[in-house]
């Protein structure tokens, strides 16, 4: 027994000292630059031993803080040190593991009067999300499937939707852990909307060997448009933090003006009353058709495929 607690006291240590050297456990709403933490945690990264037990180590260090009361600033940070893992190409498969098979219980006071507590438990949700989504298309979705697309717009959505939860947290311009919340989660986005986007308009402008309907790709082209927008909203949201100048504007892709007008030709016209009723009477001697509504099913194939990149120990965002 004291052998084992020797040995999960060696291995859980180092994790706590660098969580102490990046200030996690400050009650403060001060949080250390990305570079930083690259530094910092990069040796932990060198195999795929030492990153395994780091991670393990780390998700205990988390469970152990998600039950303590109050505490939300040091919440705030390590759920933003998962979110920048989680967003980098170093640990992302793996962590996205860890965090779906066990679910943490954030205690956090009352989401009724306390603003920030409800913030704490929506920027978690969103990190299962993310990880959800991260393991869902790499291990079920095949190839193709049309759950690819929905299930990154989802995800757009739930990361936009953080705007009008921090929105009602007083002074939420000059706190800088909500600052880096909104910060990660927009390069996020913009990363998953430029994979949308480009492969919109592969699918819109590629005539050849088309697998599926106009209709279909009409309803991609307008559900682009809806996202756009939100992503051009909720650019203009981090107007009000220190970071403005660091980002990017959502990323825009002319689509051929040609194609996107072949689209809405494709569309069935609505004709009047008066010409539904002389169309009637004109097919009263003719052979009735068929009207059977069953379709096939078609997967879109999307040309762009997920890529997956080789392991870097740098956390990095791409944007």
């Amino acid at each position: 027994m004291i052998n084992k607690i020797k040995e999960y006291i060696s291995s859980t240590q180092p994790v706590v000292d660098a969580l102490k050297d990046l200030h996690i456990y400050s009650n403060d709403n001060q949080f250390q630059s990305q570079q930083l933490i690259s530094n910092r945690l990069r040796p932990f990264f060198e195999s795929q031993q030492r990153k395994k037990l780091f991670l393990q180590s780390l998700f205990e260090e988390v469970e152990k803080e998600s039950v303590q009361e109050g505490n939300l600033q040091r919440k705030f940070k390590i759920l933003l040190l998962l979110h920048i893992i989680l967003s980098s190409q170093v640990g992302r498969s793996e962590l996205s593991k860890i965090l779906i098979s066990k679910q943490l219980n954030l205690k956090t006071p009352n989401q009724i009067t306390s603003k920030l507590g409800l913030v704490c438990q929506q920027y978690y949700h969103y990190l299962y999300k993310l990880a959800s989504q991260t393991t869902f298309i790499h291990e079920e979705v095949v190839d193709g499937d049309l759950l690819l697309y929905f299930t990154l717009s989802n995800q757009c959505y739930i990361g936009m939707s953080m705007q009008k939860i921090i929105e009602n947290v007083d002074s939420f311009q000059s706190n800088l852990l909500l600052a880096n919340i909104i910060k990660f989660i927009y390069y996020d986005l913009q990363d998953i909307f430029i994979f949308i986007l480009k492969d919109i308009k592969s699918l819109i402008e590629n005539k050849e060997d088309i697998q599926y309907s106009k209709e279909q790709m009409l309803e991609l082209y307008k559900e682009c448009q809806i996202l756009q927008t939100r992503m051009l909203e909720f650019y203009r949201f981090n107007r009000h933090f220190e970071h403005f100048q660091q980002i990017m504007p959502p990323y825009s892709l002319p689509i051929n003006k040609e194609s996107i007008g072949q689209l809405y030709s494709s569309q069935p016209k609505v004709n009047s009353l008066q010409q539904i009723i002389n169309l009637k009477e004109n097919q009263l001697d003719r052979q009735q058709p068929q009207t059977s509504k069953q379709k096939n099913s078609q997967k879109f194939e999307f040309q762009e495929k997920w890529r997956k990149k080789q392991d870097s120990t740098e956390f990095l965002f791409s944007n």
